[in-house]
């Protein structure tokens, strides 16, 4: 359920890595790595709700 920012910057481009930090909120959990960024949250924002 998150991302690191370590691993946005080492897979994707610098432009696009800086536009997905920028707007992905922290992730909270107890499982959370430092640096845990919230993926579901942020691509469901992007891409609605999806029932996969």
């Amino acid at each position: 359920p998150y991302i690191t920012v370590e691993e946005l910057r080492r897979e994707l481009p610098p432009e696009q890595a800086e536009y997905c930090i920028s707007r992905m909120t922290k992730y909270v959990g107890p499982e959370a790595a430092p640096g845990a960024l919230d993926y579901i949250s942020f691509s469901s924002a992007l891409y609605g709700e999806s029932d996969l």
